[in-house]
């Protein structure tokens, strides 16, 4: 399983040995992925800093082999144990919570209703340009 950060957001190691990096926040490396190189996502290892329901459901989407998170919240947990993803993490946490601390993050919030990986994309990639 990939735990190594070295100082991104996120980081891909597909099978072929090929590594993605990336800086951005949020779902936006999944989504930018799963957009430009969908292949690399395929049986790959992610390492991220924070995975809620919304990014595990997109990396699940993508095919991933395992994702290792610094911080993963339960829902994201459930579901990738559901999705037979192997996962681990630093912290898990009841919720992610949105920048400011005052609730749940607007794209966790979406998320938990959801219960399909594409169902999950079509939402994601429709609100994220």
């Amino acid at each position: 399983m990939l735990t190594e950060l070295n100082g991104h957001t996120c980081v891909v190691r597909a099978p072929s040995g090929e590594r993605l990096t990336s800086d951005e926040h949020g779902i936006l490396p999944p989504l930018r992925w799963l957009r430009e190189c969908p292949e690399v996502l395929r049986g790959a290892d992610v390492a991220d800093t924070i995975i809620g329901k919304a990014a595990a459901m997109l990396f699940a989407f993508g095919g991933v082999s395992s994702v290792w998170a610094e911080t993963m919240s339960e829902p994201a947990a459930a579901f990738l144990e559901q999705e037979g993803i192997a996962f681990g993490c630093g912290a898990l946490v009841s919720e992610i919570r949105n920048k400011a601390g005052t609730g749940l993050c607007p794209m966790e919030a979406r998320a938990l209703p959801l219960n399909h990986p594409a169902e999950a994309f079509r939402v994601f990639d429709g609100i994220i340009p």
